[in-house]
């Protein structure tokens, strides 16, 4: 079970829909497609794309990528004739391998993430007012560090949960043979700062007690080569590991003792090493459960600001259902706090660049 958790990030519904409101920020890019040619900013990953009549124009299946960054608290809204099959509106891509999105057709929305070739994640929702058939439709997606809700002409939808992916981007995605998808006014805007209240944060001297692990494995009591390395001035922990070639499952985490009451989100400072191994953030509450709260290939390197949203894991899932995700305590797969330990950690991935590495961290704190 442990094994499986840490190659998916399974998607929770929460009950009704969260509204995609205005909220101010700063705008990062907007582009009405007046001008003949693509700018800069565009990055052409697959296909034909270009622009025609005022609007962003696919032919034959395709993808694209907005070379900016948006950040982890972000809305991009935009006008769009649908191609006459499924197409993606990418909110956090960081390879064509590494997505996570919003997948529209006819009569349904669907959310799933991309791993290497395979599709995880994956969730469905029926939905008469998606209507991809004709016309232009107008769509509105706020991202609050990977909890995404939406308005599909005005209508309000979602939640739906992705895996954020720190130095991500935006992207459109069309099926191979699609027929023509035209885009137009899109506007993307960093929203304002995070309000919210810390209700705790570790110090230096706290994430010093940290305990480093290897699959699970600690034979006896720690030693000192089992303490994690932490910079006591800077406050910064480095987490160095090293995997065999093979394809065997193989992870390397430090287990910190905390003491958290009710939060909303996670937040860290992680410098990156590229390598495209899985990121974790595994918390245990109060009952002893474990909940896998984020699981991330690093595909950064240097330091980017993480954020965990909790607002999917603090009810339990509808109909009973059982999810991965969740394991060990009272089983009813949703956070009671305080949280009690967290686990912060890399795995082995499929598609890794590298089979050894480094990533650091700082300025772990608990936000409500």
């Amino acid at each position: 079970m442990k094994t499986a958790v840490l190659f998916f990030m399974a998607v929770l519904a929460i009950a009704g829909a969260a509204e995609a409101e205005d909220a101010p920020g700063r705008e990062l890019f907007s582009d009405s497609f007046e001008k003949p040619e693509l700018g800069a900013a565009w990055k052409v990953v697959e296909g034909n794309w270009k622009v025609e009549e005022g609007a962003l124009t696919g032919r034959g299946g395709g993808l694209i990528v907005l070379q900016t960054p948006p950040g982890g608290r972000f809305s991009m809204e935009f006008e769009i004739q649908f191609p006459n099959t499924w197409m993606s509106v990418i909110p956090c891509y960081t390879a064509p391998e590494s997505y996570g999105t919003l997948y529209f057709g006819g009569g349904y929305w669907e959310s799933f993430e991309m791993v290497g070739k395979d599709i995880a994640d994956y969730r469905q929702r029926k939905d008469p007012q998606i209507v991809t058939t004709s016309g232009s439709h107008r769509i509105k997606v706020v991202s609050e560090y990977g909890l995404l809700s939406f308005t599909f002409d005005g209508h309000a939808k979602g939640p739906a949960a992705i895996a954020f992916r720190p130095g991500s981007r935006v992207a459109f995605r069309t099926l191979p043979g699609a027929s023509v998808c035209r885009i137009k006014n899109l506007r993307l805007v960093q929203l304002g700062p995070d309000i919210s209240q810390a209700v705790s944060q570790l110090t230096a001297a706290e994430v010093a007690k940290g305990i480093v692990f290897q699959d699970y494995r600690q034979s006896g009591k720690p030693g000192a080569a089992d303490r994690l390395k932490v910079d006591l001035q800077s406050g910064e922990a480095a987490l160095k590991y090293e995997f065999d070639s093979g394809k065997n499952f193989e992870s390397c985490f430090v287990r910190l003792p905390v003491e958290a009451a009710q939060s909303r989100a996670i937040f860290l400072d992680v410098e990156g090493d590229g390598t495209r191994n899985d990121f974790f953030v595994i918390v245990h509450d109060a009952s002893g459960e474990q909940h896998l709260v984020m699981s991330t290939g690093i595909a950064w390197s240097g330091w980017q600001d993480v954020g965990v949203n909790l607002g999917a894991f603090l009810k339990s899932p509808e109909q009973n259902e059982r999810l991965v995700i969740h394991w060990g305590g009272d089983h009813n797969q949703r956070i009671d706090f305080p949280i009690r330990t967290l686990d912060i950690g890399v795995v082995k991935r499929g598609i890794r660049t590298a089979d050894q590495g480094q990533f650091r961290f700082r300025n772990v704190r608990f936000v409500n």
